[in-house]
């Protein structure tokens, strides 16, 4: 049974954004299917509601967008089926499980806004690490985990963490889950993983093969690496829970004659083996990078808005990489947008302008 009979992209998409939108008492003029097209459009020009959506107006969105809504939850059910269905229908592929952090910047008073979302009961959401960004006092964190291969790259969950949150209560039920629909699948992870001994504790746990790029840390190691030495076993202590792990550290060069550091339980084989392996994480650091391309930009201090921005981007472009999959399509991702845009502009009988207003020439479906 082929794809194409198995899982419907509009459906998908549809369903997404009628559970993101209310029919309630806020401006029932507009029809849900009406705003998905606007929301559309300023994901396309990348632009905010005040700024791509006048008529309806930035607050008609924003009054009929249900945040607490079950959007969240279908989008994770819609990204579990699609990854299902390919790891079914190309499973002599290699898949990788990369998990990442990603920080969006907030500008304003930190801790101001912390005690506020605090008051309403999301606890304390900005965190203090601003990636250099001129400006920005704080950032959200999203935790994502994608399952990825030979460029498919499926965004399986997303979540936004508190300050202080542990990762681990979230993550160890999604990788045991991946690793049975895919159990030779290697789990890939940057240094702010490599650090924390409770990460390598957990994949033991439940039995992942992992490549883990770590940080050079005590002055033994270093030494062993100046002198050549291309693997070596470590144990490695956690400041904070003092807990402790055993750790065999590879070493191995790339073209660039760049050095890295890779934690693995994976015994036979080499470091430079190991670091083709890893680089199969940059999957995941594309897929945010090819995200910015179709964001819906926000600088809403509600972090029930930055999920959803997130999450409606990551929707689209993996809504995308099925329709490239399907119909052998080779449009780009933003043209890809704008046929999403026109076909609801023709099935709901109106246009977009230039200014924002959607001009209905026929009443709402």
């Amino acid at each position: 049974m082929s794809i194409t009979m198995q899982i419907d992209i509009d459906k998908i998409r549809k369903t997404f954004f009628k559970k993101s939108l209310s029919v309630g008492h806020h401006n029932i003029k507009y029809s849900w299917m009406q705003l998905m097209t606007m929301i559309l459009s300023c994901v396309r020009s990348m632009e905010t509601f005040e700024e791509g959506a006048k008529s309806p107006s930035a607050q008609t969105i924003r009054d009929r967008l249900l945040l607490n809504g079950a959007w969240l939850e279908y989008f994770h059910e819609a990204m579990w089926k699609i990854a299902q269905l390919m790891v079914r229908q190309r499973s002599r592929y290699k898949w990788y499980v990369s998990i990442d952090e990603q920080f969006l910047p907030f500008f304003g008073d930190r801790k101001a806004l912390n005690k506020k979302l605090q008051k309403q009961g999301f606890g304390k959401m900005l965190h203090g690490y601003t990636a250099k960004i001129r400006g920005a006092t704080g950032s959200f964190c999203f935790l994502t985990i994608s399952l990825c291969a030979y460029g498919i790259r499926i965004p399986v969950a997303v979540r936004i963490m508190k300050v202080g949150e542990h990762y681990k209560p979230w993550l160890k039920p999604l990788l045991i889950k991946l690793l049975k629909l895919k159990k030779d699948a290697i789990v890939l992870a940057d240094r702010g993983f490599g650090k924390a001994a409770w990460f390598y504790q957990m994949l033991g746990e439940i039995g992942a093969k992992y490549v883990v790029r770590i940080p050079l840390r005590k002055k033994e190691n270093k030494n062993k690496v100046k002198n050549g030495c291309k693997r070596y076993m470590y144990w490695m202590n956690e400041d904070k829970t003092n807990e402790k792990v055993l750790l065999t550290v590879f070493i191995a060069k790339d073209k660039d004659s760049k050095k890295y550091y890779l934690a693995s339980n994976i015994e036979d084989k080499t470091g430079r083996e190991l670091l083709a392996i890893y680089l199969n994480r940059w999957d995941l650091e594309n897929l945010f990078k090819d995200t910015d391309r179709i964001k819906l930009p926000t600088s809403s201090p509600n972090p029930q808005m930055r999920l959803f921005s997130v999450a409606v981007s990551f929707l689209v472009f993996t809504l995308w990489q099925l329709e490239r999959l399907i119909n052998h399509q080779r449009t780009t991702l933003r043209t890809y947008v704008k046929q999403i845009i026109n076909a609801l502009c023709e099935f709901l009988n109106c246009t977009i302008s230039l200014l924002g207003r959607l001009n209905a020439v026929g009443p709402p479906p």
